[in-house]
């Protein structure tokens, strides 16, 4: 599953950094990735009911984010919302959450604080996902998905061994999208058997994803990909 962006953002440069994060960090799954930096560009380019995530300043050249966001929710338009913006004022954050932001972002910003605000998106459109009805431990899971990002813990089962662990994991994170058990071993130079099963205890553990393919012939193709809501928690373990 793949969500579709809108940045509206008048500096170029951080849209692009913006843009290029989600691409290469986020596993393909932001796609396609719009931006235009003036708010009389929505208009004319923008479906609404296309996008899945916004992500807006809130001083821009022909208005204010928020004013934009307002006349939004006046429209009945509802899209999840990431505000970027320079604007430190306590009235200004006080609308934007008004508006239903999902997130705050004050620049100048670092990476992880953004990843960090992704995680959120993707938490909220898990659990809306998964159920109709939420538990509590679902309205949790999204206001606490901050903490969700701690590093993987120490205490290995018996024939996981921490440092071809760390081996294995580092070298996922080469691979731009998906991999599959034979594209590993040959980078890491160990067995498929060893891989695999080092494969398997990472998404049994959910810091990945497996998707099985039947073939018409020869065996099932298994490729992995990292779990987006562990990344940074797999991130921290890499050599």
């Amino acid at each position: 599953m793949t969500y579709s962006v809108l940045i509206i953002e008048d500096d170029p440069m951080v849209a692009d950094i913006i843009s290029q994060f989600l691409n290469q960090t986020a596993h393909a799954l932001f796609a396609p990735i719009t931006i235009v930096g003036r708010l009389e560009e929505v208009q004319d380019r923008v479906d609404f009911s296309t996008i899945d995530l916004l992500l807006i300043d809130v001083y821009l050249p022909d208005g204010q984010g928020t004013t934009f966001l307002t006349e939004l929710r006046n429209k009945r338009i509802s899209v999840a919302t990431i505000m970027i913006t320079a604007a430190d004022d306590r009235e200004t954050f006080r609308q934007a959450m008004t508006n239903g932001v999902i997130d705050y972002l004050i620049k100048p910003f670092q990476m992880q604080r953004f990843n960090q605000a992704i995680q959120k998106f993707l938490v909220l459109e898990e659990i809306a996902l998964r159920k109709e009805k939420l538990s509590q431990q679902d309205v949790n899971q999204y206001f606490q998905s901050e903490t969700k990002n701690e590093p993987l813990a120490m205490d290995l089962p018996k024939g996981i061994s921490e440092l071809t662990l760390k081996l294995i994991i580092t070298t996922i994170f080469s691979f731009s999208k998906t991999f599959s058990n034979q594209s590993l071993s040959q980078r890491v130079k160990l067995s498929r058997v060893t891989t695999k099963k080092y494969l398997d205890y990472l998404v049994e553990n959910a810091f990945l994803t497996v998707k099985v393919t039947y073939l018409d012939v020869g065996r099932p193709l298994s490729s992995y990909k990292i779990n987006p809501l562990k990344y940074e928690a797999l991130r921290h373990f890499t050599i």
